[in-house]
Order: C-alpha cells, then sequence, then structure tokens
C-alpha cells in the first residue's frame, strides 16, 4: 500500500498537513521532521502543539548537521557549498522510505514559483502540492494555521520593538497588520538551523543577545575553519582566506559590532513603518531587497523552515 507522508518544518508545510487531514481524513498520514540538532528550542515546543493538534505523533528523521561539519573539517556550509540541506535532511528522508512506493505533500504555495521535489533519483516518491493544486496563497496559508492557533515560533525580539516605539514615539503599532508585525520584530525570519548562512546580520545579533552560548558554538565552528591557503604549482602560498558564515562577516566582528548592527536595523525598521503606515520619511531610503526580504520568510529548501 502506498504511503502517504508529511514533512512538516514551517508554516507552508503546517498548513499543507492541516488541510489534507481535512480534505482526507481516511489516509493515514506520516508526519516527518527532519532535525540537524542546530534547532531552536522554541521549534520543539511547537511541533509538540503541532502534534497534539494533528493527534498523532511526528517521527525526527535527520543526521546532526553539527557533526557533519566536524566531519567536513569544519569546511561551513554556504550557497556554493551547500551539502548542510542535502546530507542533514534530504539523504536521511529518502534512506527512510526505503525505496517504498509514496505520495509526500510538500508545502509549495499558490502564489510562488518555486522548483518543486526532484524525484530523478528517488522514482518512487511521487510529489503532490496541495497548496498549489488549491490556490492557497500566503494569506490562506496564515488563515488556516491561525484558525488551528498553531504559528510557527514568532521569535520575537522585546528589545527591538522598544527601541522601535521609542525612535518613532508613539505608544503602540496596532495599526501593522499581524503577519507584517510578526516579521518586522522577529529575531530570525525562519525556523531552521540557527547558524544558517541565509540569514541577515540582524539575525545573529539576535541570536548573541537571546542565546549567546549557541552563538559561541557557532562562533567556534568557525574559528576551527581556520584560514585556508591557497599555493600555486610552485609551492609559493598566493593568497589566504578565512571561512566565515556569512560572506564578508565573521562571528567575532558581529560581536564587536553588535550594537552598530543592532541600530541600524531599528533604522530600517523604523524607515519601513513610517513610509508604509505614517507615509513619511525617515533616517534613509529603504532598499528594495532589504524591505521584501525582512517582510517574507525564507528558507534553505522544501524540508527547512518551509
Amino acid at each position: 500500500m502506498r504511503k502517504h507522508i508529511i514533512p512538516i518544518s514551517g508554516k507552508d508545510s503546517l498548513a499543507t498537513a492541516i488541510l489534507m487531514k481535512s480534505l482526507k481524513p481516511e489516509l493515514d498520514f506520516i508526519y516527518i521532521f527532519n532535525p540537524t540538532n542546530a534547532e531552536l528550542p522554541d521549534v520543539f515546543k511547537w511541533l509538540g502543539n503541532v502534534s497534539d493538534y494533528l493527534g498523532k505523533k511526528i517521527h525526527y528523521v535527520g543526521k546532526d548537521l553539527n557533526r557533519i561539519i566536524e566531519n567536513n573539517n569544519y569546511y561551513l556550509p554556504s550557497p556554493r557549498a551547500r551539502y548542510c540541506t542535502r546530507q542533514s535532511k534530504i539523504e536521511p528522508f529518502v534512506n527512510y522510505l526505503s525505496g517504498e512506493e509514496c505520495q509526500v505533500y510538500f508545502g509549495i504555495r499558490a502564489d510562488e514559483e518555486r522548483q518543486g521535489f526532484n524525484n530523478t533519483l528517488s522514482p518512487n516518491i511521487t510529489p503532490v502540492y496541495p497548496l498549489v493544486e488549491y490556490g492557497i496563497d500566503l494569506k490562506g496559508v496564515l488563515s488556516i494555521i491561525n484558525k488551528a492557533g498553531l504559528k510557527p515560533p514568532q521569535f520575537f525580539w522585546n528589545r527591538l520593538y522598544n527601541a522601535v516605539l521609542e525612535r518613532l514615539c508613539v505608544s503602540n503599532l496596532e495599526f501593522i497588520p499581524e503577519f507584517e508585525f510578526d516579521q518586522l520584530f522577529a529575531g530570525r525570519s525562519r525556523a531552521n538551523c540557527y547558524y544558517c548562512f541565509n540569514q541577515r546580520i540582524y539575525e545573529y545579533v539576535w541570536l548573541l543577545e537571546t542565546y549567546p552560548e549557541l552563538y559561541q558554538n557557532a562562533e567556534l565552528m568557525e574559528y576551527k575553519g581556520g584560514e585556508s591557503v591557497k599555493i600555486d604549482s610552485n609551492n609559493n602560498i598566493v593568497s589566504t582566506y578565512g571561512f566565515t558564515w556569512k560572506t564578508g562577516y565573521s562571528f567575532k566582528n558581529i560581536r564587536l559590532k553588535k550594537d552598530y548592527y543592532f541600530n541600524k536595523h531599528v533604522n530600517k525598521t523604523c524607515s519601513i513603518i513610517a513610509k508604509k503606515y505614517l507615509q513619511k520619511s525617515l533616517f534613509e531610503d529603504i532598499e528594495t531587497e532589504y524591505f521584501l526580504d525582512i517582510l517574507s520568510v525564507k528558507s534553505c529548501g522544501l524540508l527547512c523552515g518551509k
């Protein structure tokens, strides 16, 4: 009998699970989360609530990414060396299925232009995209998870919120729609690995303030990556370069300049709110890329915070 699998990692995949439970109650869905041992405690608390709502156990299928990085001699994952998701999530997931015929329901929304699951190497997996099939966009996803009371961790940054109130000289920001408020004042924009290279600098500052021991661990891994030496054909050293989680920034530098990066983010957030909701300009122009990023939820792939 073909299995029906729903990987849950974020708001879109959760909405997929809730939708399919409602539409196909006769199917025995198997729910999976792919842990990397680099998630924050908030994520597992949320997963516990999700499991209670769905009335079924969520199976944890993944590999320790910290150990994987260690075995790679601390060659850190990056946009060019994206082995992290493949080795810690995708390969364990495919192995778990053991070549059995199954349908896997992925959380790609109807308003996204996003590549689906490539089953060339896993023909036993038939990918299904219910949100696309039923025309459910971001607004629909938020409606589904809010109705269930199961929003993913918000990582609310209280210090940022208070700084913005003070800078804008307002007593509250209740006029901002819920989803945008959540994103504007989130310390991180995704629920996956705390040291993910896809993060913006302010997210690392939040990590440093909120989970200093995890920041220290990521900083140590960066240090152990050390400097790589490039040698030419005559055995002469031609250049050296260090590996960092974020290209062009080191965790040591971010730690030293955390107040600068925090204040920069406060100014950006104030500028977004002032222009979009108060119809006036403050501080500096908003970069289009920054504006889109802060009001969206990014992920590394279909099994990462999606």
